[in-house]
C-alpha cells in the first residue's frame, strides 16, 4: 500500500492548473471570502488595525461581476474595506483601460488598498503607475535574489524604489531570506519587506499564537 504525502504547493504551481481547468474563479472567491472573514476577526478581538493581502488573479481581476463579488464579501462579513490590501498583477492591468480604472477607483472609493504584486516581471507600460489608482508597489523576488551579489539587481531595485517614492507609492520587497538583504532593502529606502527570514507561511492558529496578544 502507497503512502499518501500530502504536502503545501506553491501558487505558482497550482494556479495555472486551476485556471486551466477553470476553478480559480471558484478558489479566488473562497480565498477572498476566508480573508474578510479573518480580518475582521482578528482587528475585532484582538483590538488591531491589522491589513490582510489577498492576490487576485489576472482571470478573477477581469471577471465582469469582480466589484460585485467583493463588494457582497465585505457586506457579509462586516469588515473594513481599509482592512483588505487587494493585489493585482502588471498582468491584470493589461486590457480595457476604462473597465480597470472604473475598477480601481471603486475599490479605493471605499477604503480598499491596491498592490501591484510581482512589480517588475511583466510587459505594460510603466504609464499605467500614473493613470491606476494604486497604493503600493511589490518587488518581485528575482531582483531580491540577486540584490547583494548582482550589481544589474541592486540597481534596479534601487531605481524601482526610486521611482516608487517620486510616485507617492510605498514599496514592499517579496522573498526577503536574509539579514543581508533585508539591511541593503532598508539602506534604500524600502518601507516593507517580506519573506522566509521574517517567516514562512503557516496555518491561522500558528500566527495567532507566534505573533497576537488578545488586548
Amino acid at each position: 500500500m502507497e503512502k499518501l504525502c500530502i504536502s503545501l504547493v506553491p501558487p505558482g504551481e497550482f494556479i495555472p492548473i486551476a485556471e486551466e481547468i477553470g476553478i480559480i474563479d471558484k478558489i479566488g472567491e473562497w480565498v477572498l471570502k476566508r480573508v474578510c472573514l479573518e480580518a475582521k476577526g482578528l482587528n475585532t478581538f484582538y483590538n488591531m488595525d491589522l491589513k490582510i493581502a489577498v492576490n487576485i488573479s489576472p482571470k478573477q481581476f477581469n471577471n465582469t461581476n469582480f466589484i460585485d463579488i467583493v463588494n457582497k464579501n465585505i457586506e457579509e462579513s462586516g469588515v473594513i474595506p481599509k482592512w483588505l490590501d487587494i493585489e493585482i498583477t502588471e498582468e491584470s492591468a493589461m486590457g480595457n483601460e476604462e473597465n480597470i480604472i472604473e475598477k480601481l477607483i471603486h475599490l479605493k472609493s471605499i477604503g480598499v488598498e491596491i498592490s501591484i504584486d510581482d512589480f517588475g516581471t511583466g510587459y505594460s507600460s510603466l504609464s499605467y503607475l500614473k493613470k491606476f489608482s494604486v497604493d503600493k508597489l511589490k518587488i518581485a523576488m528575482p531582483f531580491i535574489r540577486g540584490i547583494k551579489d548582482q550589481q544589474e539587481d541592486y540597481q534596479i531595485v534601487k531605481t524601482i524604489i526610486m521611482m516608487a517614492k517620486s510616485l507617492n507609492l510605498r514599496v514592499i520587497a517579496e522573498g526577503v531570506e536574509s539579514l543581508g538583504e533585508s539591511e541593503i532593502l532598508k539602506g534604500l529606502g524600502c518601507d516593507e519587506v517580506q519573506g522566509y527570514y521574517y517567516g514562512k507561511p503557516m496555518p491561522m492558529d500558528e500566527i495567532k499564537q507566534k505573533y497576537l496578544k488578545a488586548q
